[in-house]
């Protein structure tokens, strides 16, 4: 029995052996294409140049096209504040007033000081008419008459600007006053802003940027209150000075006018960030990021198709990159296909097939479908 399983493996083993021959004998008779092992598949794009302005990216604040700060003309103790920050004022409304005791009694004793010039110069020119006084004292009571009047009209005004008033249909920003609070004349009370005049999104732009662009320059405006809503504004003022502290340059964006702003709030303060259409242009070409095999600052290398259907390495030099595309200013020609898929598997005597050409003149629209 023991001699029958050492009889019995030693065939299978035999056998075994034989198959394995056999198999290797066969395969080598099917030879290998070399050719097939060394191409490589891969999307092309056409290279197209056109004019192309760079949008000036940026963040800022919201503010009133219209901010203005409120004051009394004359200092004084506050007899009441009628408003609150926030708060929608109409045209003409009373907003804050004075203690009027010190005011009122300086406008009558102007107002006596005038009324007495007058009865002198009254008294002294009837005296000149009959020769019995010069008349340089009559000169001398009308000067006096004239000071009374103007020191009159002072008083008045004074009283006027006592109280303040909502220059326009507007909101109260701050509010920096109470009731029984001793002011100086000039001193802030009130942060003003115009609803009638819009509102607008301040911005502080970089050296590099600033000089790209020009008044009523386009601008599109997304609000962090309001993400899923795109406003629309224009350039309507840029600074002639950098600031001495953050050496950038203030460009203040107006927000267009449209009848679907009304259903939005808007405050002083609000976030926004803005790309504005520049006016300076340059011939540059968009190719997909995926064709870039290398890149290092503002150089890179991609992938051509010359002229015998071979895969030719290209330094290109980039401009920028807005998305997922790559905006080149030189090193490619006009017309040449660009390999912007595989060009990642692509060695020195590599082969190429293109098995899907894809013929988009944005190629920020080609989609996953056309580079599989």
């Amino acid at each position: 029995m023991e001699r029958f399983s050492q009889s019995l493996s030693k065939n299978l083993t035999l056998l075994s052996v034989s198959f394995l021959c056999l198999s290797a004998s066969a395969n080598a008779e099917e030879p290998i294409d070399v050719n097939i092992m060394n191409t490589v598949p891969v999307s092309v794009i056409s290279t197209h140049f056109k004019k192309v302005s760079k949008p000036v990216v940026t963040s800022g604040l919201v503010r009133p096209v219209s901010e203005q700060s409120l004051t009394f003309k004359v200092g004084g103790i506050i007899e009441r504040v009628w408003v609150k920050e926030g708060q929608e004022v109409k045209k003409g409304q009373i907003l804050a007033s004075l203690i009027m005791d010190e005011i009122d009694a300086t406008v009558e004793k102007e107002q006596a000081v005038y009324k007495d010039a007058q009865q002198q110069l009254a008294r002294i020119s009837d005296l000149k008419s009959r020769q019995l006084t010069a008349e340089q004292l009559r000169q001398q009571a009308k000067t006096a008459v004239d000071i009374a009047h103007s020191d009159l009209k002072i008083a008045l005004f004074n009283k006027k600007y006592s109280v303040i008033t909502a220059p326009e249909d507007g909101l109260i920003l701050t509010r920096s006053i109470e009731p029984h609070e001793l002011v100086s004349s000039g001193q802030d009370a009130f942060v003003f802003a115009d609803r009638k005049q819009g509102w607008s999104v301040k911005l502080a732009v970089a050296d590099i940027d600033v000089v790209k662009l020009a008044l009523n320059n386009t601008a599109s405006i997304r609000l962090d209150a309001y993400p899923k809503q795109i406003f629309q504004g224009k350039v309507v003022e840029i600074s002639g000075r950098a600031d001495s502290h953050s050496q950038t340059f203030e460009v203040d964006v107006i927000l267009a006018p449209t009848n679907s702003q009304s259903a939005f709030q808007f405050y002083s303060g609000l976030i926004a960030h803005t790309e504005i259409t520049s006016s300076h242009t340059q011939q540059l070409a968009e190719i997909p990021f995926s064709a870039l095999i290398k890149a290092n600052g503002s150089t890179g290398t991609a992938y051509v198709v010359n002229p015998q259907g071979q895969a030719i390495l290209k330094t290109v030099t980039i401009a920028y990159l807005s998305g997922n595309t790559v905006m080149v200013k030189g090193g490619l020609e006009e017309g040449e296909q660009v390999i912007m898929q595989g060009g990642q598997f692509i060695a020195k005597g590599s082969n190429i097939r293109i098995i899907n050409p894809v013929n988009i003149d944005d190629p920020s629209l080609i989609t996953q479908s056309d580079i599989e």
